[in-house]
């Protein structure tokens, strides 16, 4: 007995013709614009702390809903204009597919 693992016997299938581009993580694109929009409605909740018959709560709630909403917009307008610039830089290549051998 050898000490030599036996791989399995694999062969070509055939060829494929793929496209590679970098793409962006979107999750992360809206959660930064949410976050964003959080810290905008913050800054203006204690920027304009006069308003008549509504509370710091109240107005910190209305303008976190709005600019929430907004900041995930411009996050995934921004990670569209990415996407779009790395598809421009995208590669074709061919791929050999193989058959045989453990599928697992």
């Amino acid at each position: 007995m050898s000490d030599i693992p036996e791989f399995p016997v694999e062969t070509v299938a055939g060829d494929d013709i793929v496209t590679i581009h970098r793409a962006p993580r979107y999750f992360r694109f809206f959660a930064v614009g949410a976050i964003a929009g959080v810290v905008v409605a913050i800054i203006l909740t204690l920027a304009f702390s006069g308003s008549q018959g509504f509370n710091l709560a109240q107005v910190f709630g209305f303008l976190a809903l709005v600019f929430v909403v907004v900041g995930i917009g411009v996050g995934a307008v921004v990670a569209l204009l990415i996407e779009r610039s790395a598809r421009r830089s995208a590669r074709t290549i061919t791929v050999e597919r193989l058959e045989g051998g453990d599928e697992e």
